[in-house]
């Protein structure tokens, strides 16, 4: 069995996916299998896939239906880890040994990221917090764990039941990644592992604006978790969130605040409370 399962759904990709694939097969850890998922493409995308004759790739054909096609990449995954990476992205060349080295160095952490170079129509890099506690606390903003450098132990998968669920749509990912930490321990690589194409075309400029809602819910189901983690380390303090937290959260539903400046707000509140340790998220 392969240590590493690299899963990447295909959907109309035939432009850059070559380099996308290349990027895999040059990796300096060489252990792995390579799962292509066609996500029912109608250009040639599939072609180029069966060009390939690397004894490690898969090619999975699929019907159009991108959050099963994702689950069923996980679902058929051998190894005991998987890395994730989408149809546009390239890997650095040492991704996969500097994530299977980190993992198995801490048995404790059941995934982990990294930092991606964004290229083409913008360019920066994105960093992102490295702890579990500062990672969780960023889901009221941000994804805890960004897909294209996603990395999680499979059997804690099967263990806890998490997949990628299909009312969640394109934020499917945000929701999965959230279920794992809130399950166990994860952490960010401060090291760059993808470079994440830019464009018009993909998926987070062309589907996710769609999707605000969905994404704002997971969010707030964030909150709801991170509000239930409070301790009892102070007493006084605890008794007056109790009475703070359902003005808030009135004042919320009454559109006195957007969603974007209360998140913001609670995002300070809450990071406060963890670090007092009145909130424990530790796993």
């Amino acid at each position: 069995m392969p240590e590493i399962s690299v899963v990447i759904p295909v959907y109309n990709a035939a432009s850059f996916l070559q380099d996308t694939i290349d990027s895999v097969l040059c990796q300096t850890f060489r252990d792995f299998e390579l799962l292509l998922l066609d996500d029912g493409s109608t250009d040639h995308s599939i072609e180029i896939i069966r060009s390939y004759s690397d004894p490690r790739i898969c090619c999975i054909p699929c019907s159009h239906d991108f959050v099963g096609t994702v689950c069923r990449g996980y679902s058929q995954a051998k190894g005991k880890y998987i890395a994730q990476l989408d149809h546009d992205d390239l890997m650095m060349p040492k991704r996969l040994q500097i994530q299977y080295e980190f993992m198995e160095a801490n048995p404790h952490i059941v995934a982990c990221g990294g930092w991606m170079h964004n290229f083409g129509k913008t360019t920066h890099v994105s960093r992102y917090p490295l702890i579990h506690e500062q990672i969780v606390l960023n889901t009221l903003l941000h994804v805890p764990i960004v897909n294209p450098t996603g990395f999680v132990r499979k059997q804690f998968l099967l263990e806890h039941q998490i997949k990628h669920q299909r009312e969640y749509s394109f934020c499917s990912d945000f929701k999965f990644w959230s279920e794992v930490a809130k399950r166990g321990r994860v952490a960010n690589i401060p090291q760059i592992l993808t470079l994440y194409r830019t464009s018009d075309e993909q998926a987070t400029v062309k589907y996710l604006p769609g999707c605000n809602d969905i994404y704002q819910s997971i969010k707030f189901e964030m909150l709801e978790y991170l509000l239930s983690r409070q301790t009892n380390e102070n007493q006084l303090i605890n008794e007056q969130m109790q009475k703070l937290i359902p003005i808030l959260m009135k004042l919320k539903k009454e559109n006195f605040f957007s969603d974007h400046p209360f998140l913001r707000f609670m995002h300070e509140l809450i990071g406060g409370l963890i670090n007092k340790g009145l909130i424990n998220v530790s796993l």
